[in-house]
């Protein structure tokens, strides 16, 4: 499994005084130098320096070093840190961190004669992560929480360092130390991996449905969960059940592992949003419309949430439309639409989201409940319109073509038109399964194909539209779309080395029939946009008792 960073492939140059890497020199300076250093980074430091031996680093004294006092006692790292754990009960936890961090600055060789310490302090936001707008805003309103938690196998220890959460979405970061305490670049397997979400809900545990992805950096394993609905609560908690590790010489540049390791990593990350929820706005909109083709859409409203927002509306279908539709009212149809601000730029696309349990069907009133979040929705700052762009019904289809395979050509191609699908039937080709599994049977090597042609056209993904093949005997064959499709931000759809895929053809009939008996008919004739008003009311509404 690949990383979202991958395509960045940032590379790490060498500096000749020394070796050091030029990009951890950057970040280093840039987050020990700041003017304010963020509380979590202290926490951090706290965190790593627990167990670990400093060994004492001679320095010049004080007296000699310009433009700075002198100090009596001994200014090694070693004692300044022993007299610092000596007064400890002197200092709340926050201000022995800083102090720690501090004692970092004036050891000036620290990082480097101890390297492993600093490419211990890893973070979600290291400049060789991927940061959305919505993490940036809990970065800046201190509101990142530090966890702490860890496991243990196998000599490798896993540790949740940064936590993000609020109504929307959960965020974490996962470092991977081996058994000297050195981070490593080690990636999770996440297909192997358990992850449970639940809330105390009236005093009992509710699971959290959520959509997952993941990524990071060379060290810290990001994993963000984007909840189907918001959560009114003010902790939830993390269940993690990890099985496999994999080890990499550079995680960023798509390398092959260097180790696969399988072992039992249980982590319980708790996760506090009592902050985050009087930061939250949420915005009433009144707004209701009805398409060409028969849905009826009530949007209900907005969230502003510090890590981004959502969006929540509800769809039906008219009984027109639903005499069209596969089940009828109850038949599945969604919302192609786009956020753009005032110069017009896109800030969110419904059609990059997997649709999985984002949707909610009350199967009485066929009224569909739709759950969006978005990273970058600061409506209330700034006027975000909410676009339609089209609209899909799943419907059924009488659609079909009927041909000679042994007629056609690219030159003379069977067409195939249905629901502003255009598709050329180059003609029928009956061969070796190049794939095959070499144990198979030679009737199971072959497989029968009909390219499309260039000029064609398709409307919508027409992988999930329903095809048959039926041959001069009224035999059936199942049948799938083949090749890829690319979905632009415009909504237009465009086909790459696409085909019909016919399952159990192994001779050449002397006619064949495609048809299509459900389609995903999408639908581009709405003209609906409006305003998101900016206003609303602060924090999240409690679940009534």
């Amino acid at each position: 499994m690949t990383f979202l960073e991958r395509t960045e492939k940032k590379k790490v140059s060498r500096k000749a005084d020394g070796g050091r890497p030029a990009m951890e020199d950057n970040i280093w300076e840039q987050t020990l130098f700041a003017d304010k250093l963020p509380d979590e980074f202290t926490d951090q430091v706290m965190l790593h320096l627990e167990g670990i031996e400093i060994e004492a680093v001679q320095e010049a004294p004080m007296s000699a070093r310009p433009g700075r006092a002198t100090h009596p006692t001994d200014t090694s790292i070693a004692a300044q840190l022993k007299r610092a754990r000596n007064a400890q009960r002197a200092f709340t936890l926050k201000t022995w961190g800083a102090a720690a961090a501090a004692l970092m600055l004036v050891g000036g060789t620290l990082l480097y004669t101890q390297p492993t310490l600093a490419s211990m302090v890893r973070s979600l936001f290291a400049k060789d992560s991927l940061v959305d707008n919505g993490m940036k805003n809990v970065h800046d309103m201190g509101l990142v929480q530090i966890s702490g938690v860890s496991a243990v196998d196998q000599g490798y220890r896993l540790q949740v360092n940064e936590v993000i959460a609020d109504s929307t979405r959960l965020i974490i970061g996962i470092d991977v130390y081996d058994d000297k305490g050195n981070t490593i670049a080690g990636e999770i397997d996440y297909a192997t991996s358990d992850f449970n979400i639940y809330f105390n809900e009236r005093g009992n545990f509710a699971d959290v449905s959520y959509d997952m992805r993941q990524g990071g950096n060379q060290t810290t394993n990001r994993m963000e969960f984007k909840f189907m609905r918001p959560l009114l609560t003010d902790k939830l908690q993390l269940n993690a059940h990890i099985k496999e590790l994999r080890l990499y010489k550079d995680k960023l540049n798509a390398e092959p592992p260097v180790k696969e390791i399988k072992g039992d990593w249980k982590l319980i990350i708790e996760a506090d949003l009592a902050k985050a929820k009087p930061l939250t706005l949420l915005t009433a909109i009144d707004q209701t419309y009805e398409t060409p083709g028969g849905i009826q859409i009530h949007m209900q409203g907005a969230s502003r949430t510090p890590s981004g927002g959502s969006l929540e509306f509800t769809t039906r279908l008219t009984p027109e439309a639903a005499g069209r539709a596969v089940n009828g009212q109850s038949g599945f149809h969604q919302l192609n639409f786009h956020l753009e601000d005032e110069q017009g730029k896109r800030l969110g696309d419904s059609t990059l989201f997997q649709l999985g349990r984002r949707y909610e069907l009350e199967r009485w009133s066929g009224v569909t409940q739709w759950f969006y979040q978005f990273d970058n929705f600061a409506y209330d700052k700034q006027k975000i319109r909410f676009v339609l762009d089209s609209y899909v019904i799943r419907e059924r289809s009488t659609a079909s073509v009927t041909f000679d395979p042994a007629a056609i050509s690219a030159e003379q191609p069977a067409i195939f038109e249905d629901s502003g699908d255009k598709l050329l039937l180059q003609g029928l080709q009956i061969g070796p399964e190049p794939h095959a599994d070499p144990a198979a049977s030679q009737s199971d090597k072959t497989r029968a194909v009909i390219p499309f042609g260039g000029g064609g056209t398709v409307s919508h993904d027409i992988h999930g539209d329903t095809w048959v093949a039926v041959d001069e005997t009224g035999k059936e064959y199942s049948m799938f779309v083949g090749g890829s499709v690319s979905i632009h931000e415009s909504g237009a759809v465009e086909m790459h080395d696409g085909g019909f895929i016919i399952q159990d053809l192994k001779t050449m009939p002397k006619r064949l029939t495609i048809k299509r008996l459900i389609v995903n008919h999408q639908y581009r004739d709405a003209d609906w946009s409006f305003v998101i008003p900016q206003t609303g009311t602060n924090g999240v509404v409690p679940v009534p008792e």
